[in-house]
Formats: C-alpha cells, structure tokens, sequence
C-alpha cells in the first residue's frame, strides 16, 4: 500500500506541472479575482482600451542613480498635466532613504526588492527592508505594495512570502510570448502560457495564492526571432535601441494593448549617456500618442480591478495625479518631507540630516539611527525627536516629522494624529497563511471556483480517478 501512494504522489506530481493554467471567469471576477486572459478586462474591446506603459527601476537609491531617473523621465507630464511617474523597486543597501523620499513626493510608487539583494530571500528580510523603507523613508506601510525577487529568481515558496505579508502584487515573472496576458490574480497559479512557471515550481492551482496578483514582467521581443527576447535592461545596440522600443509598443498599441514594460537597474542606463536620451525621447514619443499613459503597478491594478474604456478614464484613479502634485510650491518653511515647500528650489534644506553609521551612509528626515540598520534590527534607536509616518500616512498634506503633525498646504495642522491601522508583519501576523492588510482598498481573497472543468481537464481528472483506483485495489 505504502508503494502504490509513493507511485501515486509522484503521478499526482506530474499533473501537478502538466495539467496547466485553468481559470473560470463566471467565479473569478474583479475586483478580487481576475483570470490571465490576452484580452483587455471588462471585455473591452483592444481600440478603446488604455495603452499603460509601466516603467520601473530596480536595486538601490543613491548618487549614482537619482541624476539618471531624473534626466530620463521627470518633467515630462501627459496632456491631462500628471507626471510620467515610475516605480522603484528599492533595495536597503546603499540607498540613500532622502532621495527614496523624494521619489514618493513626486508621485512615484516605492515597492521591494529585499534589503539586501538576496536570492530567494526569506520572509523575515523582506519584511524588515519594508519597515526601513517606512522609518527612514517616510513611506507609509499602506503605500509599499509590492514586490520584485532579485536576478527574478522566484519560488512558490518566496511568493507565498509575499502573499503573508500583505502585499497586493508581485512582478517577478518575465513573459515567454509577445502576446501576453493582461495582469491576474494568481488564484490559479502562474499562467503556464505567459511564463516559464515549470523551472520555478510555479505552475497550476495546486500553487495558487487568492488576491495576490502578478503583473507579468513583459519582455521585449526582436522581430529577428532568432535574438532571445530581453525582460530587462534592453542593450543600446549602436543606437537600435529606439527601434526595438516603438516595435514593441507598436505590437501592444495595434494589438491587445497589453502594459509596456521598460524595466531597467538604474545604474546600467548610463552606458552610454546617449541611452537615458534615447529613453526619454521614446517616453515623449509615447505620450504624444493617444490614450497612452505612464502610471504606476499600484496604479495598474486599480485600472484591473475597474476596467473602463480610454474615452471614460477621467476621474478614474488609475491616472490620477499624485496627492503631492499641486504641493510643490506653497509658500511653507521647509518641513523636510521631500517636497520643496518654500519654493526656492532646493528640497528640504536646512532640516534634513546626514548619517554615517557602519557601512550605512544616507540622509534621511526621521534622524539617524544609533546603530546601522540590519535585517535584524531594521529600526534602531534613533537621535532626537523626529517622528515616523503613521501607518497610513496623510490624508492630505504631508507629514511633518518635527511637529508630528499632518501639515495642509497652506501650512497649517489639520489633523493632529491617525488612528493606526494594522498592517500585517511577522509580528502580528496571527494567521502564518494568506493575510492582507486590513483595509477595504486592499485585496480580498477570492470566495469563488478555483478553476473550470473544460473538456482536457475532465479527461484528465477521469485519467486520475482511473490511476487512482488501480493504485489502491
């Protein structure tokens, strides 16, 4: 008996990696589920859809990186007036906690990418790079959403990390087809078809994580197929770089309108400096096309979880401008919180401090530790008065760390504490499964059937219902 269950796990194993991605869109709807589909969401026919371009960054925030992100993209804005905004995903070491700061300010989304770039990283790590990011950075924990694994090497166990800890997406995945699907839940594991989810461990429902979505790292293909296609850091190539970039959109925009993807470590897009311009200009290229926007992954799954036609965007927070875009200039003293308040164009001056702890050297609003922050120890005490970002940040304004207030844009306090909000860590996380933050914007888990019994996977279950019975009499 005992040999028949051996040789019966190992066929239910084999199905496990070969049955493939299987998804009811009758049980699994937005805004808590949405099945992988090449098709826009909401049945939306492609011409009327948005075109989404999602740029991001990965690895540290510092000297070296902060010019390039700048040249490459900001003060560039869409014809409705929001920036062209990115998402950084930020790395502990050697970042420079101001500048990530700054980012945020200006409408950037902040997600993870472990504190120290480790392979297949434990829970513990990422968990404690995201509280460093909060402390130092003055990001509020409802706003780190997300997650990228390094050298995307990912596990099911590493995005089951992820789905503890609350985070509403992960992007890890490089796409294997030019035509790939829109963003999904992964209710029903990695889409076999978009991703090479069988290295990984990845594919079918029996690796299913309710609510947590993926947005597929969408690679760039060569109309030479026989050039792999690239998921990150598209090469220069004397200048063809351009060619590659407006092919890949020209593919999406004429087609299902997937999100383009440019992905990028930012300390590569210097080689040569002719690079970050070729970038910026394929940027301005796109947004004087129609209906293109560049938005943020947070911004993306709100379009998937409301999905509207181009002509009904307005309004919609997917292309919404940053709370932080008419905070600019408003005539305040400097509060140090990233933002040039007084207006004379210099951020923070005065008022934000310098520290060099251990190997640690960075600037940050929220004083400076006694001790180098660690996976450990990821908030040491720290000098002076200053005050953390409440969980959930401002309602409006921004948050003053000297006064401990939420601050309006005419400089006066508003709200003199936020209730906080329990936000899922390792220490208060009660259930070690599937857990969300505990907010109504958030992800649920979805109630409905994990998946649809089309013809080849009822053939398949009546092949292992006749394994099964053979095995076991």
């Amino acid at each position: 008996m005992i040999k028949k269950l051996s040789i019966l796990l190992s066929v239910l194993s084999l199905f496990k990696s070969t049955f493939g991605y299987s998804c009811n869109p009758n049980t699994c709807k937005p805004p808590t589920c949405t099945c992988a589909s090449q098709s826009p969401p909401g049945g939306i026919d492609p011409k009327d859809a948005p075109q989404f371009v999602i740029l991001s960054y990965d690895d540290a925030v510092n000297d070296s990186t902060f010019s390039i992100l700048k040249d490459m993209y900001k003060g560039l804005a869409h014809s409705n007036g929001c920036p062209v905004v990115a998402t950084h995903f930020v790395q502990n070491l050697y970042t420079n906690y101001h500048q990530v700061q700054q980012l945020y300010a200006q409408g950037d989304e902040i997600a993870l990418h472990t504190f120290g770039h480790t392979a297949l990283a434990s829970q513990h790590e990422i968990n404690s790079g995201r509280t460093v990011l909060s402390t130092f950075a003055g990001i509020p924990l409802s706003d780190i959403r997300g997650f990228r694994a390094p050298f995307l090497n990912y596990t099911n166990d590493l995005i089951q990390s992820v789905q503890n800890l609350g985070l509403a997406y992960d992007s890890s995945a490089p796409t294997i087809r030019q035509d790939a699907s829109w963003p999904y839940t992964l209710d029903n594991g990695f889409s076999d078809t978009d991703v090479d989810c069988n290295t990984t461990g990845t594919c079918g429902s029996m690796t299913n994580h309710n609510g947590l979505w993926e947005i597929p790292l969408y690679s760039f293909f060569y109309n030479d197929a026989s050039k792999p296609p690239i998921s990150m850091d598209p090469p220069y190539d004397n200048g063809d770089l351009m060619t590659l970039l407006k092919d890949n959109f020209n593919y999406r925009y004429n087609g299902n309108r997937q999100p383009l993807a440019i992905a990028v470590h930012a300390v590569h897009c210097n080689e040569p400096e002719a690079k970050v311009k070729l970038f910026r200009n394929f940027i301005k290229w796109c947004i004087g096309q129609k209906d293109v926007y560049f938005i943020t992954y947070s911004q993306l799954i709100e379009y998937m979880k409301n999905p509207v036609k181009a002509s009904d965007l307005e309004g919609h927070p997917a292309i919404s401008c940053s709370k932080f875009g008419t905070y600019k200039v408003n005539s305040n003293t400097e509060i140090c919180d990233g933002i040039d308040n007084n207006g004379d164009g210099n951020i923070d001056e005065g008022v934000v401090e310098s520290c060099g702890i251990g190997n640690s050297y960075f600037a940050t609003c929220f004083g400076c530790p006694t001790s180098e922050p660690s996976i450990d120890n990821p908030t040491p005490l720290r000098n002076g008065e200053r005050k953390t970002i409440p969980q959930q940040g401002c309602a409006e304004g921004t948050w003053d760390p000297l006064t401990s207030n939420c601050v309006s844009v005419s400089g006066s306090t508003y709200l003199e504490s936020i209730a906080p909000e329990k936000i899922i860590t390792e220490e208060n996380n009660d259930n070690p499964g599937v857990s969300v933050i505990d907010t109504s914007s958030e992800l649920k888990p979805s109630s409905g059937t994990l998946s649809s019994h089309t013809p080849t996977s009822l053939l398949t279950i009546s092949i292992i219902a006749i394994l099964i019975y053979t095995l076991l009499h």
